[in-house]
């Protein structure tokens, strides 16, 4: 054999030995491996260090989530406190529950959160997001209230609507059950009848804003209504004429017209209700008959007639 056959012998013997070296090696490497993982039950470093990973975030979205239960509770408060006081005292309407706990965009907003652990915690993000907003447009609204409705206290309906002298005027029907005076069935009463002749002027109990004067054959006939604001509107019925206009601002104290005997009546008087928050109430509660008749004017700033 020649030296050179010699040499390429050689080099095909190095080589496959080489490659049993590393195919040895592999086998060695994938066996460690495999005793490791299955064996000893550890983890690959990868999938330790993805587990310490998840670990981590999922102890932070603990935390947020506990944070936020504590931002729901204060919030909660908050609407509470809003619904119960500050926009019952201003006669607004409670906010449903529905409008504050909506959130954003439905449910697919989070689908590439599916899965996951932090979609929950997303959600109620947007949900904490939304209610805030809620409670932030509804304490602007109450900051609106108390800039332009003025003083409370003078738009109430807190005094009669007619003079308070007990030879101009007699109570026939008070607020609450009683037999209709056509039907002769029971009925509920809505306000108070003040019986008196035609005539008699007729007083804004508070300050407010005309909302309605209509003219009808039946029913009320010839009435005003009055929004006052803070959740409350008064209706005078049965007048003779009506001297405003929708949209006029009254005082307490104004006069809206004269009493008289329009519509469904079976004699002249002055209906007068009181209604708070779309609900009738007993106007009596909200007046003092027993007042003289010159300190009456002197409250309402109009001269006696």
């Amino acid at each position: 054999m020649t030296p050179s056959g010699k040499n390429i012998i050689v080099r095909h013997y190095g080589s496959w030995m080489w490659l049993l070296v590393v195919l040895s090696g592999a086998a060695l490497f994938l066996f460690y491996m495999w005793f490791y993982v299955s064996v000893l039950g550890f983890d690959l470093p990868k999938t330790a260090i993805l587990k310490r990973q998840n670990a981590h975030w999922n102890t932070r979205m603990d935390q947020m989530s506990q944070q936020l239960d504590r931002y729901d509770e204060l919030l909660s408060m908050l609407e509470v406190r809003d619904d119960r006081i500050y926009r019952n005292v201003y006669g607004l309407d409670e906010i449903p529950q529905a409008v504050r706990q909506s959130g954003f965009g439905g449910e697919k907003r989070y689908a590439n959160l599916e899965g996951t652990g932090l979609k929950e915690v997303v959600r109620r993000l947007d949900v904490l997001e939304k209610r805030a907003y809620v409670q932030s447009k509804s304490f602007d609204d109450i900051r609106t209230l108390q800039l332009t409705a003025g003083d409370l206290a003078a738009h109430i309906p807190s005094i009669p609507p007619m003079n308070t002298d007990p030879s101009t005027y007699r109570m026939t029907s008070p607020f609450g059950l009683r037999a209709d005076p056509i039907l002769g069935i029971g009925k509920r009463h809505t306000g108070m009848d003040f019986a008196c002749p035609p005539g008699n002027p007729v007083y804004a109990t508070g300050d407010g804003t005309v909302i309605l004067v209509k003219h009808e054959r039946g029913g009320y006939g010839n009435h005003i209504e009055v929004d006052h604001g803070f959740g409350y509107v008064t209706r005078y019925a049965h007048l003779s004429r009506t001297d405003v206009e929708v949209g006029q601002k009254v005082s307490r104290g104004d006069c809206l017209g004269l009493s008289g005997r329009s519509g469904r009546i079976t004699g002249p008087h002055l209906h007068y209700e009181v209604i708070y928050r779309k609900n009738y109430v007993n106007p009596a509660l909200y007046m003092d008959l027993t007042i003289p008749s010159q300190d009456y004017f002197e409250l309402v700033r109009k001269p006696a007639k």
